[in-house]
């Protein structure tokens, strides 16, 4: 072999041991491997506490708050749901609960809150009576979805309304209540009793004065109200007819004229 075949063959030799003994360079700076093991184990603790709030007494109910209640007794509603006792707040829906409220038709609406980590709070909302219906003798208090409320034998300062049959789709007593509905509630409380006919056309009786309104259909509310409070303003004579039901032309009849 020829000298310059002989160094040739001797450097390619150097070169090759050099390249097996040089080790690859990581180009991952300190930040990007931290962000690489972050991305595998966030997730996987992630899981861990979402496992840890269903399967685990972590968020486990040990105390069911009742609030909002006045004619309801909150040892009753509490009753009715102890069975979440020791679930997990998270599991709780209010579509569960609903059923379980079934029984108190007193309630109108309820909103739930978790209170971590073992509280639930049960906000209620009670239905509230708007009028009187007099049943074999008897005053019972009705809220505006014709739901009874309870019997009372107080005084009550709520308007009475003589009505017959079930009150629930009554177009009389959904006439009522709208015509109520649409008071202000000065005026409103100024309402000794309603009453409908089958044509569905309303009169009020006002209270200590006993002036009869013809209010007619539910339409113009708002401008039969204001007819109405400026004419009472005028110093009407008790027991006057009222009659409000055109309220552009309103017309008032005294007592044996």
């Amino acid at each position: 072999m020829k000298k310059p075949e002989r160094e040739l063959l001797a450097k390619e030799r150097k070169r090759i041991g050099r390249t097996k003994r040089s080790k690859p360079k990581s180009n991952l700076g300190p930040f990007a491997l931290f962000a690489r093991i972050f991305m595998v184990v966030a997730p996987l603790v992630l899981v861990g506490l979402v496992a840890a709030t269903f399967f685990t007494p972590l968020l486990a109910i040990e105390k069911i708050t009742i609030s909002g209640t006045q004619r309801l007794e909150p040892k009753k509603i509490s009753k009715a749901l102890e069975s979440l006792d020791g679930r997990p707040l998270t599991t709780i829906s209010e579509v569960e609960v609903a059923e379980l409220l079934a029984d108190f038709p007193l309630i109108e609406t309820f909103a739930i809150q978790a209170e971590p980590p073992h509280t639930l709070n049960v906000k209620i909302r009670e239905r509230q009576p708007i009028v009187v219906l007099v049943r074999s003798g008897k005053n019972y208090l009705y809220d505006a979805a014709g739901v009874q409320i309870e019997q009372t034998d107080a005084a009550v300062k709520l308007p009475y309304l003589n009505l017959k049959g079930n009150p629930k789709d009554n177009p009389q007593f959904k006439t009522a209540m709208e015509v109520l509905l649409s008071l202000p509630v000065k005026t409103y409380q100024r309402v000794y009793s309603i009453e409908v006919s089958e044509q569905l056309t309303t009169n009020l009786v006002l209270k200590k004065s006993n002036i009869t309104v013809i209010w007619g259909d539910t339409k113009q509310a708002l401008l039969k109200n204001e007819v109405l409070m400026t004419l009472l303003k005028t110093g009407l004579r008790e027991s006057v007819v009222v009659d409000v039901s055109s309220p552009n032309a309103p017309v008032v009849t005294y007592p044996n004229y």
